[in-house]
């Protein structure tokens, strides 16, 4: 692969696009892990084990915490003064395929 300095990535060029990708895979999972922990909640009933009743919540909230983390960190990455840098000292990490 050539130089890169004029050339932008696609999360370079639509960085808040990227942004809600992220957030938006993330937060899908939330049914996922609302549904796998109901699971857990049925197959201990006949064992008399019972979650506390702030455990959806707390789960919720952690998925919405790393939702709003891993965006952050996306739109960082975003940057194309990050992504120069990536290229220079870290091109493994860079937005292109470097094969």
């Amino acid at each position: 692969m050539g130089d890169h300095s004029a050339e932008l990535s696609t999360q370079e060029r639509n960085p808040w696009s990227a942004v809600v990708r992220t957030g938006a895979a993330i937060l899908a999972l939330i049914p996922v892990i609302n549904g796998i922990a109901a699971l857990i909640v049925e197959s201990l009933k006949p064992y008399e084990v019972y979650l506390p009743s702030w455990v959806f919540p707390a789960l919720n909230g952690i998925l919405v915490a790393t939702a709003l983390l891993a965006s952050l960190v996306t739109r960082v990455l975003a940057r194309p003064d990050v992504n120069a840098w990536l290229r220079k000292y870290a091109p493994m990490l860079a937005p292109e395929d470097n094969k």
